[in-house]
């Protein structure tokens, strides 16, 4: 990932804040961008725009274990395609207790991070595309980037 501090020109960052939040169908999220008018973001110094949209940031086909955290960071390419890369499960009761942070994933080659969504399996394990984000199995957390930070959540 190449963002301003490591290029001579150009970078790589989302550019307005993108309103990552849960989607009309609840395995789904969106973005509703607090500008109303979609996100601004650049890729290797050229600048791009995604409207806002409903059930536009899809789970592909993975399971959380029950009891774990993981953070998944939305990544989008010029072409407007988003994906969500998982990063490393953790014990949620570590991450709690500061004893093992969350390390945010590295975002795929030629694409910008938007965002990402914390999810922390309750009880039941999460499956992606099948469990609802809206709380009772799971607590999701939602964040809005500028870049992947640089350093990881503790708790």
């Amino acid at each position: 990932m190449n963002n301003l501090s490591e290029l001579v020109r150009g970078g790589t960052l989302c550019l307005s804040k993108a309103g990552i939040g849960i989607g009309g169908t609840t395995t789904k999220a969106s973005i509703t961008a607090p500008n109303g008018a979609g996100v601004d973001f650049a890729i290797a110094g050229k600048i791009y725009h995604v409207g806002e949209a409903d059930d536009l940031l899809v789970f592909t086909a993975r399971t959380q274990a029950a009891l774990y955290s993981c953070i998944y960071l939305v990544c989008i390419t010029a072409a407007n395609v988003i994906t969500l890369v998982p990063g490393t499960d953790v014990l949620t009761a570590n991450v709690a207790a500061g004893n093992s942070p969350l390390q945010w994933p590295e975002p795929t080659v030629n694409t910008c991070p938007i965002g990402a969504i914390r999810i922390d399996s309750g009880a039941s394990a999460f499956v992606a595309a099948t469990t609802a984000l809206t709380g009772g199995t799971v607590t999701v957390t939602y964040y809005d980037l500028f870049a992947v930070p640089d350093a990881p959540i503790v708790a």
